[in-house]
């Protein structure tokens, strides 16, 4: 009897300790993880929008995380925290938005705002906005613009 208690027992506390741990998942197209807690800093591996982050440790917006064995610092605008859902042990299933649904929602658009706003501006070059947003940078071609700009994060060093 003393065993089925324990056992009861050592299983609840494991179930608590995955409910309280904080996880995250990116929600941006591709998250950056970085040597310290700037903008700025090198960049020590990137995240794929949808996986899935342990918090290690946190300071103001920057979460410490570990990414296939590469550890540093993500800004907590490129997550979503995740709640532990109690109804996925019984083989519910949460709802989750669309890629492009998240996306949306992060630059503050919804379809019907998106429409609203290509109806009150037909003049607007989309076809510009898509060439902008091809534009690929190396972390070598972002450094140099950065130190050939003597541009600082405030309060920060170069």
């Amino acid at each position: 009897m003393k065993k089925i208690v324990w056992l009861v027992l050592l299983g609840s506390m494991m179930m608590a300790a995955v409910a309280a741990a904080a996880t995250f998942r990116v929600v941006t197209e591709e998250a950056t993880i970085r040597k310290d807690r700037k903008f700025f800093a090198p960049v020590v591996t990137r995240v794929p929008y949808g996986e899935v982050l342990q918090e290690q440790a946190r300071k103001g917006d920057w979460l410490m995380v570990n990414y296939k064995g590469r550890q540093g610092w993500i800004h907590i605008s490129t997550v979503q925290e995740q709640k532990f859902d109690w109804s996925s042990l019984s083989g519910g299933r949460a709802a989750e938005a669309t890629r492009d649904e998240v996306a949306l929602a992060g630059k503050g658009f919804t379809p019907e705002v998106e429409k609203s706003f290509r109806n009150k501006n037909p003049k607007m070059r989309y076809d510009l906005v898509t060439q902008v947003e091809s534009y690929r940078l190396s972390e070598g071609q972002v450094e140099n613009f950065i130190r050939a700009g003597n541009l600082r994060e405030p309060g920060g060093e170069p």
